[in-house]
């Protein structure tokens, strides 16, 4: 990497005044010339701007041909530095970056727009980081589960640790590279530039905490060029799936997200990426959609005339989560006890509740079971009853599971596996999941465990 930093270094050094195209106007002055081949279908190419989170249209022009040779040609003035798009519609672009330099070529076939070339100094360097940030994180994967293994084997894991550090060190590299060689892709790289853990912990207590606050230590929020690349978009997305999967409760991981969101002025086409990436994240979330409602709720006020049928869809699953988050009346459950009586979950209400998803199948819950027994037989005479919901499809292995694991409060099946109906109801994509409801039937919290949980339920028979 540090020849390749080097030789672009040296290209913009001895190509200055070719690539920054500044005249005496203080304009910005940029020529896009472009030549295809297999263009009998089309006339018009068009150059559009990421913005936010779209791509949105800019210029057109039309295709001269001479002897089944297609040409086109832009000539632009004054535009951001940002990521652009060549193509026939928005969904059929070949990206590229405009903004600092002057002249641009663009090779190809109509037929195949996503693979033409585009051929500058900046082009080719953001080809060569998008292939060198692919290596790196392909690497990152084959780490993480190689760690997988290396609990239990210290010298393993003193190696990973290792490698771990020597990929931070490329990381930071293509990071300070980037800003040097075009800062706009510097800015960009900052997004998808997150260390390890292992090596950069310093004082948090663990990697929950440490990868809430440093996942975008790289990242002016305020910085309103941001508004130019997909990456704002994307990693948000990334976010918000992964915080809602590090054990922080929901509130918690609002605390995050909106201190993101606040560093965004609430007005620009940042924060609707920041945004929308969030609301898209969260819709990911398996097993709490508490904050999907909240910024699902939020985007679908503040952007009233964005895509009505994105806001149809979110609103859609918006009400269906609804039911399910943390305050609402926990939907409805009635099934068929192993004795063959129907059994509803109302019919538990006075007492706090937990509703335990599981099935026989399942190898976590089985091991869970103990736990949930030693809670049952603590608190069952204080006004504390389990309610189990098994995702069986076998009844003989269901009856024996129960009285192998000695668990002796209700259950209820439909016996249809991953197609029962509670489990649809309340949103169960993964087992074992708990849900505790408070005597009047109210969701308190889902998935706690341990002595979250038990210090929840004595909270709850207070």
């Amino acid at each position: 990497m540090k020849n390749l930093f080097i030789f672009f270094t040296l290209i913009l050094t001895l190509t200055a005044q070719s690539i920054f195209g500044h005249t005496n106007d203080g304009l910005s002055r940029i020529q896009i010339k472009g030549t295809l081949v297999g263009c009998t279908e089309v006339d018009t190419i068009y150059l559009y701007q990421w913005y936010g989170i779209n791509m949105r249209q800019l210029h057109m022009t039309t295709l001269t041909e001479k002897k089944g040779v297609y040409n086109f040609t832009f000539k632009l003035a004054n535009i951001p530095e940002g990521f652009y798009g060549i193509g026939t519609s928005p969904d059929d672009v070949k990206p590229l970056i405009l903004g600092t330099e002057a002249k641009i070529t663009v090779s190809g076939n109509c037929e195949s727009i996503k693979a033409m070339k585009v051929s500058s100094p900046v082009n080719d360097y953001y080809q060569n980081l998008m292939k060198e940030n692919g290596n790196v994180n392909n690497e990152f994967m084959r780490l993480l589960k190689q760690m997988r293994s290396a609990m239990r084997n210290p010298q393993l894991k003193m190696r990973l640790d290792s490698q771990f550090a020597a990929l931070d060190v490329r990381r930071m590299a293509l990071y300070e590279e980037s800003k040097k060689t075009a800062p706009f892709l510097g800015k960009s790289q900052g997004l998808v530039t997150y260390l390890s853990y292992v090596n950069n912990k310093g004082d948090y207590k663990n990697e929950g905490e440490y990868f809430a606050n440093e996942y975008f230590k790289y990242v002016d929020f305020s910085d309103e060029s941001l508004q130019y690349t997909p990456a704002l978009f994307q990693q948000m997305q990334s976010y918000a799936t992964t915080i809602a999967q590090v054990g922080f409760d929901p509130e918690k991981q609002s605390e995050y997200v909106d201190a993101i969101l606040k560093k965004t002025a609430p007005h620009s086409a940042s924060y609707q990426a920041a945004l929308l990436g969030t609301v898209i994240g969260y819709s990911k979330a398996k097993k709490d959609k508490t904050n999907f409602v909240k910024y699902g709720e939020l985007f679908l006020a503040k952007y009233p005339d964005y895509d009505p049928k994105f806001r149809e869809n979110v609103q859609k699953q918006i009400n269906r989560s609804k039911s399910t988050i943390v305050g609402a009346v926990a939907p409805e459950i009635s099934q068929q006890t192993p004795d063959g009586k129907t059994a509803k979950l109302s019919d538990l209400r006075g007492k706090v509740v937990l509703i335990d998803f599981w099935a026989s199948w399942c190898g976590p819950c089985r091991r869970e079971n103990p736990k949930v027994v030693a809670l049952y037989d603590k608190y069952k005479d204080q006004g504390f009853e389990v309610f189990g919901v098994s995702l069986d499809g076998d009844k003989k292995r269901w009856l024996a599971a129960i009285e192998k694991d000695n668990l002796t409060w209700t259950h209820v099946s439909d016996l249809k596996k991953w197609k029962s109906g509670a489990a649809a109801d309340y949103g169960v994509r993964s087992i074992p999941t708990t849900i505790l409801i408070d005597q009047e039937g109210r969701i308190l919290a889902k998935n706690l465990k341990g002595a979250a949980l038990e210090a929840k339920i004595q909270q709850a028979l207070k």
